[in-house]
């Protein structure tokens, strides 16, 4: 069902908040920004602070390295409610993360949290507020 609900979605913007937490820093790498998502395959992820970063993929078209845009691919297959039907997807997850666990809002609609464990134990959790759906 919950693909269902996300298959409709015809634009999708929020603010994040993506912690990053490694044994290699002292404290957690905090970063905001806000993301913008447009059915079937428009996604920007842009970053405020603490630097300016804008990534950006359009159909095929891309402003990223790859590594970035499949991490990207993911996310936008994960709004459309695509990743459990594509395999070349969930592939690409099991060979990038140890886990991914995703928290949606309590109408089950729209991810609130996402958290990505690496094979290593580094986290990346992203909060998402101030969603916006058509």
């Amino acid at each position: 069902m919950l693909a269902l609900i996300l298959a409709v979605i015809v634009s999708l913007e929020a603010d994040f908040v993506q912690t990053k937490t490694s044994a290699l820093f002292a404290d957690p790498q905090v970063s905001t920004g806000h993301m913008t998502y447009r059915a079937p395959d428009y996604m920007q992820w842009a970053y405020i602070s603490p630097q300016q970063i804008l990534w950006e993929i359009d159909g095929e078209q891309s402003n990223v390295n790859p590594q970035i845009q499949k991490l990207l691919r993911m996310i936008m297959a994960s709004v459309a409610g695509n990743t459990a039907e594509d395999p070349k997807l969930q592939k690409e997850s099991k060979r990038l993360f140890r886990e991914v666990n995703i928290v949606m809002d309590e109408a089950g609609q729209v991810a609130r949290r996402v958290e990505l464990i690496e094979k290593n134990g580094d986290t990346t959790t992203i909060e998402f507020a101030h969603v916006v759906t058509q």
